[in-house]
């Protein structure tokens, strides 16, 4: 189970007014616009096509590994040659074009992420939101998408594993 901080009435109410100033004042003495210290590595998994580690001066560390892979690129209109090329005439408005540019589409299903906690279960409801979240996130945009398509047969599939400590 996640490690909760409980503070007593005193502490919350110290915490509450403190925090409710103009400026606020944190209790270790950080401006409203100072980030906590933190160190990152990149490249520490043998196993990955990418991984980085973030370590917080709280001793918060989390370890991101990205596996990618070339996938088959499902043709939304069918193998039929015809189809496609009538598809390509009514995309471009005249008999040609970029087809690829036509067809490129944001596809969720290409990017995979999980989310690790200790002593929570890969299943469990928070971690799930907490991909899903991250996950959507990284798809908003649309630019992540742009640079999984190779063309309109294959992609590329990411698979982004992260663990918290």
């Amino acid at each position: 189970m996640a490690q909760q901080t409980l503070l007593s009435p005193a502490e919350l109410a110290y915490l509450h007014s403190s925090l409710s100033l103009s400026p606020p004042i944190r209790p270790d003495g950080r401006t409203s616009k100072q980030f906590r210290p933190l160190t990152a590595e990149t490249g520490i998994l043998p196993g990955t096509n990418g991984s980085a580690r973030v370590c917080l001066a709280d001793g918060t560390e989390a370890i991101v590994g990205v596996k990618a892979e070339i996938e088959k690129t499902a043709d939304p209109l069918g193998d039929d040659g015809e189809r496609y090329r009538e598809y390509v005439k009514s995309a471009s408005g005249v008999g040609g074009g970029d087809a690829d540019e036509d067809r490129r589409e944001a596809r969720g299903e290409w990017l995979e992420m999980t989310v690790e906690i200790p002593g929570l279960r890969d299943d469990d409801a928070g971690t799930v939101f907490l991909a899903e979240l991250l996950r959507e996130a990284l798809l908003a945009d649309g630019e992540l998408a742009k640079k999984l398509w190779i063309n309109r047969r294959f992609h590329w599939r990411l698979y982004l594993d992260v663990s918290a400590q």
